[in-house]
C-alpha cells in the first residue's frame, strides 16, 4: 500500500545455532511419540441456547528413512499441529463471535542441520454485531496476525555450511485491525463484515529495523521505528459449506485498504480449505492460502498443505 521501497531481510545478523532451533527440536521429539498420525475433532454442544462452542486439533506426522537405497532419497520428518476454535454467544439482537486459527510445523532432512518452520499462523478474530430479524446489523470488529516463533531464511556460506538468517520474530510482524461497520450474518455458516472505517497496526521488533538505511522498509515500517498505522477500509469474510457427504468447502477472506496511501491499492488474504471426512477413524485436509501485502512483499505470496490424519471424534 506504500510505494516506498519493499522490506529488506538481509540486514540481520547469521546464526549457525540458536536456542529457538532448539526448542523447534524439542517440539519434534514430542511429536515423534505419537502415532504416524493423529487428529481429534470435538463440537461442544451449549448448556444453554445462548452459546455454541466448537474445536478441533490435528496432528499430521511423516517420515522417511532410507538406507542403501538405490534410488535415491534423504531421511525426512515433517510434523506439524493444527487448532481450531469458535465461540459464540447469541442474545437478543446482539451476536458475539470469537474464532482462533492457530498452526505450527517444521521439517527436519538429513542434508541440513537445521530444523525448518513449514507452518506458523496465529489469528484471533472477533466480531460484536447487532442484528435482528434482518440480517444486516452494525459491527466491531477485531482481528491479530502473528506467529509463534523466529523465522529464518537459509543459505550457503563461503565454506560450503548452510547458514540461517534470522528474518521474523515472535509478534514480529504483528498486524492487528480494529473497525467499525456492518455486518451480514444469516446463519453460523457465512458471515460478510463491510467497514468503511478500520485502523490497522503493523508492529515489529526493533532488531530488524535498527540498521535499516534511508528509505528502506521492514514489513512497512522505517528505519528506527516499531510500528506503522493505516486508516482504511475493510472487508472480510467467512464461510463453510456442505459440498458432498461428509466434505466442507471452507473460505476465508480479508481486505483493506489504506485511505492514507495508495487507496486504490488493496492489501489481501484468501484462504481455500476442504476438510474430508473419511470415516470415524481417517480425515483428510487441504488448504491453499494466498497473500498480498506490497508493504511486505510486491509478489502474490502462497501457502498449500495438504494432510492425512488417523484418528478419533467424540
Amino acid at each position: 500500500m506504500s510505494s516506498s521501497p519493499k522490506v529488506h531481510l538481509n540486514k540481520q545478523k547469521n546464526y549457525t545455532s540458536n536456542n529457538s532451533i532448539k526448542l523447534q527440536g524439542y517440539f519434534l521429539l514430542l511429536l515423534l511419540f505419537g502415532s504416524l498420525s493423529f487428529g481429534y475433532g470435538q463440537t461442544e454442544k451449549p448448556k444453554d441456547s445462548l452459546w455454541f462452542k466448537e474445536g478441533k486439533v490435528s496432528v499430521l506426522l511423516n517420515q522417511a528413512t532410507f538406507g542403501e537405497w538405490l534410488g535415491g532419497g534423504t531421511n525426512n520428518f515433517n510434523g506439524i499441529v493444527n487448532l481450531d476454535y469458535k465461540i459464540q454467544r447469541t442474545q437478543e439482537q446482539w451476536d458475539w463471535t470469537t474464532t482462533l486459527d492457530a498452526s505450527l510445523g517444521f521439517t527436519k532432512t538429513e542434508s541440513s542441520a537445521f530444523y525448518k518452520k513449514t507452518v506458523d499462523h496465529l489469528e484471533l478474530n472477533s466480531v460484536l454485531a447487532r442484528v435482528g430479524e434482518r440480517p444486516w446489523g452494525f459491527s466491531t470488529s477485531f482481528n491479530l496476525k502473528s506467529q509463534w516463533i523466529a523465522g529464518y531464511a537459509f543459505s550457503e556460506g563461503d565454506s560450503g555450511q548452510e547458514i540461517s538468517t534470522q528474518t521474523t520474530a515472535i509478534f514480529s510482524p504483528l498486524y492487528a485491525r480494529i473497525g467499525v461497520g456492518y455486518t451480514y450474518k444469516k446463519s453460523r455458516s457465512f458471515s460478510l463484515q463491510v467497514e468503511p472505517l478500520a485502523g490497522r497496526l503493523i508492529h515489529v521488533a526493533e532488531q530488524f529495523t535498527k540498521d535499516l538505511a534511508v528509505g528502506e522498509t521492514y514489513f512497512g515500517v522505517g528505519p528506527n521505528q516499531q510500528a506503522r498505522w493505516e486508516l482504511g477500509f475493510s472487508i472480510a469474510a467467512q464461510g463453510k459449506w456442505p459440498i458432498l457427504p461428509n466434505v466442507i468447502l471452507v473460505n476465508k477472506l480479508n481486505l483493506i485498504s489504506n485511505y492514507l496511501e495508495d487507496f486504490k491499492n488493496f492489501d489481501f488474504d484468501y484462504t481455500l480449505g476442504i476438510d474430508m471426512k473419511i470415516n470415524n477413524y481417517l480425515a483428510a485436509q487441504f488448504e491453499i492460502q494466498l497473500v498480498y501485502d506490497d508493504n511486505a512483499l510486491a509478489k502474490i505470496q502462497t501457502r498449500q498443505v495438504f494432510g492425512v490424519s488417523i484418528g478419533f471424534s467424540f
